[in-house]
């Protein structure tokens, strides 16, 4: 799919592209000296510490960059720059499990352009979001988006939830967590099929990059089995790239 990019903000970036690299060096500095900690996520990832904190902080500054621009005469520039590598059918519903992402403003505003996919999220959205947000809590709104996804819809949910139960361990950055079985038992109890997605920034687009599928017999066969290897395919993406998940996230796995 051929994507338009938005001149201006190539332009912008490039301009203040040294930005990102005196943070991360003042914040590389500060490690050295031992008045910050590196997140194991960062230590442990290819092409070293330094080289990671640039990443983190380029896709920092494009972020807010862009959360200005979405709010601008230049939005629809901005939901340009969304390009979804995988086409999905339109004849079968699915769910979508995405990991957290800094480029969440900008998705969710593509997806209700589009009229993409429904939104699984906690919290009291505002304004036209709240068309495509559902809180998935209680009975009743369970029951909607099962329905939905029964109807050919897409459902777009978090697999990078913790909780404090003892029915999904797993091993996350040398961490014992324990993931919800949610975009799991969804998929299973709607007869869809489950995708998992990253959204990552590659020369000025944030691409939506599918990664392990799992249709209706691994769903019903091992669902907890399913949620690790989710969790493994995206701690192999941060190592690879840690621009992709939150700044705010690494301080729970220093």
């Amino acid at each position: 799919m051929k994507i338009r990019k938005p001149v201006l903000l190539i332009e912008c970036i490039f301009i203040c592209s040294f930005i990102p690299y005196i943070s991360a060096g003042i914040h590389y500095c500060l490690i050295s000296a031992r008045l910050l900690k590196v997140p194991l996520c960062v230590l442990n990832s290819k092409g070293g510490v330094l080289k990671n904190l640039i990443n983190i902080w380029s896709t920092q500054f494009v972020r807010r960059i862009i959360s200005v621009c979405v709010r601008s005469p230049l939005r629809p520039s901005m939901l340009r720059m969304v390009n979804l590598l995988v086409p999905l059918r339109a004849d079968s519903g699915c769910i979508i499990a995405i990991c957290h992402t800094p480029w969440k403003r900008l998705l969710v505003q593509w997806c209700l352009e589009n009229n993409f996919a429904l939104i699984m999220a906690s919290g009291k959205w505002t304004h036209r979001k709240r068309r495509i947000q559902r809180e998935g809590e209680g009975f009743s709104d369970l029951r909607q988006i099962v329905k939905c996804l029964q109807q050919n819809g897409r459902i777009i949910i978090a697999f990078d939830v913790f909780n404090n139960l003892n029915n999904c361990p797993v091993n996350f950055f040398g961490n014992c967590c324990n993931v919800s079985l949610l975009p799991a038992r969804l998929a299973r109890i709607a007869k869809v099929p489950l995708f998992t997605a990253i959204p990552t920034l590659r020369n000025g687009i944030i691409n939506i990059d599918f990664g392990p599928e799992f249709d209706l017999h691994h769903l019903n066969s091992d669902s907890s089995g399913v949620m690790k290897n989710i969790i493994l395919f995206l701690e192999s993406e941060i190592k690879s790239n840690p621009g992709v998940w939150p700044t705010n996230y690494y301080h729970n796995l220093a």
